[in-house]
C-alpha cells in the first residue's frame, strides 16, 4: 500500500479528484471547504448533480470520521445531489460501510459509492492508472523507497551537502508547472540550465528532480561551487552507467566567481554530457549571475545558446496562485504553526494578499513560518508580521542582526560566511571562530563562547547536520548569506 500519511489534507483531497475523474469520466471542480475540514468535489457549481465528499481521516478514529459524516446529513438534503459519492482516507469494515450507506442511501445508487483507502489504494495499483500517481508527487516519492536510501553511496556519492535536509524539503514541496516542464525537457533534452532570482524554488526544484531520477536507477554527483574537475573524473567511464549530476548556483551565489580553469571544467562537462546518452545534467543560477557570465565568456555564451543546454527561467509569474497557496499551505501545515497563527491569515482572508502579493517567494515563506519567528510575534499580530516582511524583503535579517544578535552571535556569522556559502565541519569553525574572539577586545575567553553561540543561534540563524558522525554548520536559509554578504 501507498503512503497516505504523507499527504496533508489538501493533497488528498487533490488526490481523490484525480481519481474520480477518471473513475467517472468526468470533469470535476473543488467545490467548498466545511467547518469540519471535508471538501466537497462537484461536476457543476451551479447545479451540483454529482457531489464527492472527501474526508481525509487516515490519522483519526472511525468514531470521529462518523460524527464529521452525520453533520454532512443536512448539507447533503440541501444539495439533493443526483449521485453523492464518499471518498474515505480509512480503511473501513463491511458494518462501518453499511453504517455509512444508511445515512446517503437516498443520494447513492449502493454502497459502492462509499469508496474506502483500500479502494483507492487497489485503484492506485493499477498500472493503467500510473499517471496519477506521477501526478501525485509525494505519493510515488515514498512509494519509490528512495528516501529511505538517500545515506545509500551506491546511489548519492560525495552528496552529503544535499542529502542534508533533502527528506524534510520533501514535505513542503508542491509539484508546480515549473518542475514539470522541467521534467519533461530534462527528459528530452538532459542537460538543463534554470534561472532565477533568488528564493523562487531553484535549488528545491532541481533536488526534486534529482530524487526522480534516483528511483529510475540513476547514481548521483552533487556539487555547489565545488570542484568540477574532480566531479568530472569520478563519473563512470562505462558509457550504459546511468548518471545525473546537480551543479547547484555552478557559477556563484552572489556575483560570477569563477576562475577561467573552472569555466574550462563546466564547459567540459557540458560537452562530456552531450555526447554520454545516459549522463544528465542539472545546473542552477541566478539570473544577474548567469548574465553576467554569459557577458564576460563568450564561449559559455555560445555554448549555453547552442542546443547542447536547454535553458528554463524560473519567476514567479511561472507559478499559479494556486501553487503559491499549496506551497504556503505546506509550510504552515508541516512546520506546525499553532491554531491560532494559522486563523490570523484565515480572517478576511488574508491569505489571499499574501498569495497576491507582488514580492511573494518560497524563499520568504520558509522564512515567515520558522518556528523561531513565530517566538517574536503575537498570535493576532501574524498576519500583519507576514505582510510586513513581504513588503520589505530585504530586510528580512536586518533587525535580527542589529537587535537581537550580540557582538559575538554577529562574529560567529561572518566567520562561517567567511568560510562557506555551504557547509563546514563544525572543528574547523571552531578554530577560526576562537581565533577570531582572540582579536576582540572585552572577550572573556575563559567561558567556552563557540558552544554557547551555537546553540543560541541553532534553528534561529544556522543549522547544524550530522553526517556520518561528524557535524557540519551551514545557514538555516540562503538569504542569510545574501544579507551577509
Amino acid at each position: 500500500m501507498f503512503n497516505y500519511h504523507n499527504l496533508n489534507d489538501v493533497e488528498f483531497e487533490h488526490l481523490c479528484k484525480d481519481i474520480m475523474e477518471k473513475k467517472l469520466d468526468t470533469i470535476l471542480r473543488i467545490f467548498a471547504k466545511g467547518r469540519d475540514g471535508g471538501i466537497d468535489l462537484t461536476d457543476n457549481v451551479a447545479n451540483k448533480n454529482l457531489v464527492i465528499q472527501v474526508k481525509h481521516y487516515i490519522n483519526s478514529t472511525y468514531s470521529n470520521l462518523k460524527i464529521s459524516l452525520k453533520k454532512e446529513i443536512p448539507k447533503v438534503k440541501e444539495l439533493n445531489p443526483k449521485k453523492y459519492y464518499i471518498c474515505c482516507g480509512k480503511e473501513l469494515t463491511a458494518a462501518n460501510i453499511n453504517e455509512i450507506y444508511k445515512m446517503f442511501s437516498n443520494y447513492m445508487e449502493s454502497d459502492s459509492n462509499i469508496i474506502t483507502l483500500k479502494e483507492i489504494d487497489n485503484f492506485l495499483q493499477d498500472k493503467n492508472n500510473e499517471e496519477i500517481v506521477r501526478k501525485n508527487y509525494k505519493l510515488w516519492l515514498h512509494a519509490s523507497g528512495i528516501l529511505n536510501q538517500i545515506l545509500n553511496q551506491d546511489i548519492f556519492i560525495d552528496c552529503e551537502s544535499l542529502l542534508c535536509d533533502i527528506e524534510d524539503e520533501s514535505k513542503f514541496f508542491v509539484q508546480t508547472r515549473t518542475y514539470n516542464k522541467c521534467l519533461e525537457r530534462l527528459l528530452n533534452h538532459r542537460i538543463i540550465m534554470m534561472v532565477g532570482a533568488p528564493g523562487v524554488g531553484k535549488t528545491i526544484t532541481s533536488k526534486m528532480l534529482i530524487l526522480y531520477f534516483a528511483q529510475l536507477g540513476y547514481k548521483v554527483r552533487y556539487t555547489t561551487n565545488g570542484d568540477i574537475s574532480d566531479l568530472k573524473k569520478s563519473l563512470s567511464s562505462n558509457k550504459n552507467a546511468k548518471e545525473i549530476v546537480l551543479l547547484d548556483d555552478c557559477l556563484g551565489q552572489h556575483y560570477f566567481n569563477m576562475k577561467s580553469t573552472q569555466e574550462q571544467e563546466l564547459i567540459s562537462l557540458i560537452k562530456y554530457i552531450h555526447i554520454n546518452f545516459n549522463k544528465l545534467l542539472i545546473m542552477n543560477s541566478r539570473i544577474t549571475i548567469f548574465n553576467e557570465a554569459k557577458e564576460r565568456s563568450e564561449e559559455f555564451h555560445i555554448i549555453i545558446e547552442g542546443e547542447k543546454v536547454v535553458l528554463h527561467a524560473i519567476n514567479m509569474d511561472t507559478i499559479s496562485l494556486i501553487e503559491k497557496a499549496k506551497i504556503l499551505y505546506n509550510h504552515l501545515k508541516y512546520k506546525n504553526v499553532p491554531p491560532t497563527y494559522y486563523e490570523d491569515i484565515r480572517k478576511d482572508k488574508g491569505y489571499l494578499r499574501i498569495v497576491n502579493h507582488r514580492n511573494y517567494t518560497p524563499r520568504i515563506i520558509e522564512y515567515i513560518t520558522l518556528e523561531s519567528r513565530l517566538t517574536i510575534v503575537e498570535s493576532d499580530q501574524y498576519f500583519k508580521y507576514c505582510m510586513d516582511k513581504l513588503d520589505k524583503p530585504n530586510d528580512i535579517w536586518k533587525n535580527e542582526f542589529e537587535r537581537r544578535l550580540t557582538n559575538i552571535d554577529r562574529a560567529f556569522m561572518s566567520t562561517l560566511y567567511s568560510l562557506t556559502e555551504t557547509l563546514i565541519n563544525i572543528d574547523v569553525l571552531k578554530i577560526c571562530f576562537n581565533k577570531r574572539l582572540e582579536s576582540m577586545n572585552g572577550i572573556d575567553n575563559t567561558i567556552n563562547h563557540f558552544e554557547l553561540t551555537l546553540n543560541r543561534l541553532n534553528s534561529a540563524m544556522i543549522s547544524i547536520y550530522d553526517y556520518k558522525d561528524t557535524k557540519h554548520i551551514g545557514v538555516i536559509n540562503p538569504s542569510v548569506n545574501d544579507y551577509l554578504k
